[in-house]
């Protein structure tokens, strides 16, 4: 495969994980104000009506255990879980890389049980549904079973870029994938390929 065709391959791949990284986003903003909604409404039915909902709090577990799986997956790729640096901003750049390398690492071996974990569920408990509304709770845990799958996967690949940056010693950047253009002509500041 020559230069050309791998930048472009790489360059496709890029703006499908953004396509997929910003449609997460905005599914999160939904999980988000309906969790919110839900409660609000709860609240106001609850104690202003004396009509306490029989479905909002089933709806506002939902959204609130979507709301958290999704956001692993995403934090995972964009590098954004909390973390404590403060032995590792002592390291020079390689060691810093080869820090978030094991991260990442650890990260993936815990994800993966996780990962069986969520099928071994949803393979046993695709079937059940809720005791209020009767919403099927395979559509929820298809929902964690993919947000696994791209936990693992994001996972992997922060691993990859971090194992590479240190084979290069490629400058930190103090989060994120540690690539540097002046380094790596063919790697973005995001980590990415350019196109």
């Amino acid at each position: 495969m020559s230069q050309s065709q791998s930048n472009t391959t790489l360059g496709a791949l890029a703006r499908a994980e953004d396509f997929i990284l910003a449609a997460l986003g905005r599914l999160l903003i939904v999980f988000l104000a309906g969790m919110i909604g839900v409660v609000a409404l709860q609240v106001l039915t609850r104690y202003l009506f004396d009509w306490p909902l029989t479905w909002s709090e089933e709806v506002a577990r939902l959204f609130f255990i979507s709301l958290i799986f999704v956001s692993a997956a995403v934090l995972a790729r964009r590098r954004e879980h909390l973390t404590v640096t403060i032995v590792t901003d002592l390291l020079p750049p390689r060691g810093r890389h080869i820090a978030d390398a094991l991260a990442s690492l650890v990260g993936l071996i815990c994800s993966t049980f996780l990962l069986r974990g969520a099928w071994d569920t949803f393979l046993r408990e695709w079937d059940q549904r809720t005791p209020a509304l009767q919403f099927p709770m395979g559509t929820i845990y298809g929902l964690l079973l993919i947000s696994c799958v791209l936990l693992v996967f994001w996972l992997f690949l922060n691993l990859v870029i971090s194992l590479r940056d240190a084979a290069i010693n490629a400058p930190h950047t103090g989060g994120g994938p540690g690539a540097n253009p002046e380094i790596s002509p063919e790697i973005n500041p995001n980590g990415r390929p350019d196109t």
